[in-house]
């Protein structure tokens, strides 16, 4: 049977709950404009440099191993490589795409999963790559789900039907785990490919993703199973011609060991926090303001949070449009965010771990 997620979702107009908490800050009081494509979207998604390093984060200390370069302990040797594709599709001038592709896992062992490296073409904003871990995981997938069709993305990941694996704002990405840690999938477990291109260009544009899984070589030792904890705060609007920060708060149920930190939200997007909160002590530990290339940060030794302690976020956003902005999932909507690379302390495995906060 596949985990099911952690899911702590929580509504703060209605109720407190100790997993979820937060607050929102605006300059000026909204106005009430209807929501269209803006001519500054030209300038969205074009990810064309690679991830930065700790020592370029403002508010991150210098000695933080550089993103997706490796902590000192090293990495895992290599295995065999799986080679999967999004194929080539489409986007029209003036139009953005969401697009999805679901395949089972082709291999017919378990796979401790220690670099993913992933290629984009087109215009795009991000790829995205899910574990399907609900009653549905193994169940072979039809011919429509196996085609690049569009989607609303994400869906399954808030439903908690699918966990996050892997993300990539950039061309070209390689992530590759810390030593004695691996993303673990089983035998034909449903994979979701995502890929979000936008063209605002004068030129029709193709997207499409190649990637590649390796596994753990033959000498590995592998000791922990990692997840990506996903931290959302959906509750924040953002009037026009105003500042407007929110801050969150989410719990982890378990001890957790975070290796790696990177931050998600859109254009109007201006500085994006993050803080470990254990009691009375609240530190930052990653500090961002680029929305187009968000920093993977790594951290060795990992942060480690107790049952309890949480990550507090908090977004910044100057909104330059004439409408309010709203939390969704198209280019001209915004997000707010973290994704925590992270393994459970005392085991090998936990549940993935997420937090939805409404309001």
């Amino acid at each position: 049977m596949a985990p099911r997620s952690v899911l702590l979702s929580c509504i703060l107009l209605l109720a407190s709950t100790p997993a979820c908490g937060g607050s929102s800050t605006t300059g000026d009081p909204a106005g009430d404009t209807s929501a269209a494509l803006d001519d500054t979207a030209a300038e969205t998604g074009l990810p064309d440099a690679e991830d930065a390093s700790a020592g370029d984060v403002e508010g991150v200390d210098g000695d933080v191993a550089a993103a997706d370069t490796g902590p000192p302990g090293g990495r895992n040797p290599l295995g065999a490589a799986l080679a999967l594709e999004l194929e080539p599709f489409d986007v029209a001038v003036g139009t953005e795409r969401q697009v999805c592709k679901t395949l089972n896992l082709p291999s017919d062992a378990p796979l401790d999963l220690v670099r993913l490296h992933a290629v984009m073409e087109g215009r795009s904003h991000h790829f995205n790559l899910y574990k399907v871990i609900d009653a549905k995981a193994f169940e072979p997938v039809t011919e429509a789900e196996a085609t690049v069709h569009d989607c609303a993305p994400a869906d399954e990941q808030l439903s908690g039907d699918a966990a996050y694996l892997f993300g990539s704002a950039t061309p070209e990405r390689t992530f590759d785990t810390p030593e004695g840690v691996a993303f673990h999938l089983e035998p034909g477990q449903r994979l979701i490919l995502e890929q979000h291109v936008i063209n605002y260009t004068t030129e029709p544009m193709r997207g499409g993703v190649h990637l590649s899984l390796y596994g753990a070589g033959e000498d590995a030792d592998i000791r922990h199973h990692a997840d990506i904890i996903w931290f959302a705060n959906w509750g924040f609007a953002l009037p026009p011609d105003a500042e407007t920060t929110s801050t969150k708060l989410c719990e982890v149920p378990y001890d957790v060991e975070i290796f790696g930190l990177m931050s998600h939200f859109h254009e109007l997007g201006t500085a994006f926090s993050i803080e470990t909160v254990s009691g009375d002590e609240v530190e930052e530990v990653y500090y961002d303001t680029d929305w187009a290339h968000p920093a993977y940060v790594e951290y060795w030794p990992p942060l480690s949070l107790a049952a309890g302690d949480g990550l507090q976020w908090t977004c910044t956003w100057f909104n330059t449009t004439d409408r309010i902005v709203l939390p969704n999932k198209s280019s001209t909507d915004e997000m707010c965010i973290t994704f925590a690379a992270a393994y459970p302390k005392d085991t090998l495995s936990g549940d993935p771990i997420q937090c939805n906060v409404v309001f």
